[in-house]
C-alpha cells in the first residue's frame, strides 16, 4: 500500500494573522513588475556589513541592452547564418567585391545544391521530370567564369573547349 506524503505548506492560512499575508498581497499586485524588497541581512543579525552597499536600481531593464550583449547577439546572428549555409559576408558592411564573392558562394554552395535536391524530390513525388533553373546563375559568377576562360585560353586551350568548360558556351551533346 502506497504511503501518502504531505506536501509542505508555507505556514500561512490567508487569514489576518498569516505572517506571509502582506508578501502574498504584494506579489499578487505586482503582476510581472519589479518589486523592491528590503534586505534581510540586518534582520538575521549580520548587521550593516552584510547589507547591500547601495539601493537597487534598474541597470539593464528596457530596450537598451548593453554593448556587450549587442555584440554577442550580432555574432550569434552571423553564426546562425553560416550554419544555415548563408555566408555572413552578405549581411556585413563590405565592399562590392566581397559582397559578390559572398553571393557567388551562397548561390553555388547553397542555392544550387538545394535546388538539385528539391528537383529530385519533386520528380520522385510527382512522377515527372522536374527541373529547377535560375536565371541569375549566369550573372552570379560571370566574372569568375570569364577569368577561368581567359586562363584556359592563355594556357593554349581551344576557344570552344575553354568556353564550354567555363560555362560561357553551351556544351553540345
Amino acid at each position: 500500500m502506497a504511503q501518502l506524503v504531505a506536501v509542505p505548506q508555507d505556514g500561512g492560512d490567508g487569514k489576518d494573522d498569516d505572517p506571509l499575508a502582506e508578501l502574498k498581497a504584494d506579489l499578487r499586485s505586482a503582476r510581472g513588475r519589479a518589486l523592491l524588497l528590503e534586505t534581510v541581512a540586518a534582520a538575521w543579525g549580520e548587521g550593516r556589513r552584510a547589507a547591500p552597499m547601495r539601493d537597487w536600481r534598474p541597470e539593464r531593464l528596457g530596450p537598451n541592452p548593453p554593448a556587450s550583449l549587442e555584440a554577442v547577439m550580432g555574432r550569434g546572428f552571423l553564426e546562425v547564418l553560416a550554419a544555415c549555409g548563408v555566408p555572413p559576408g552578405l549581411f556585413v558592411d563590405a565592399d562590392g567585391t566581397a559582397q559578390r564573392e559572398s553571393y557567388r558562394r551562397f548561390y553555388s554552395g547553397t542555392v544550387e545544391p538545394l535546388a538539385g535536391l528539391l528537383s529530385a524530390e519533386l520528380s520522385r513525388k510527382l512522377e515527372a521530370e522536374i527541373g529547377l533553373g535560375f536565371s541569375r546563375r549566369f550573372a552570379a559568377d560571370l566574372s569568375g567564369r570569364a577569368r577561368a576562360f581567359q586562363s584556359m585560353v592563355g594556357a593554349g586551350m581551344d576557344l570552344a573547349k575553354a568556353g564550354a568548360l567555363s560555362g560561357l558556351l553551351a556544351v553540345e551533346g
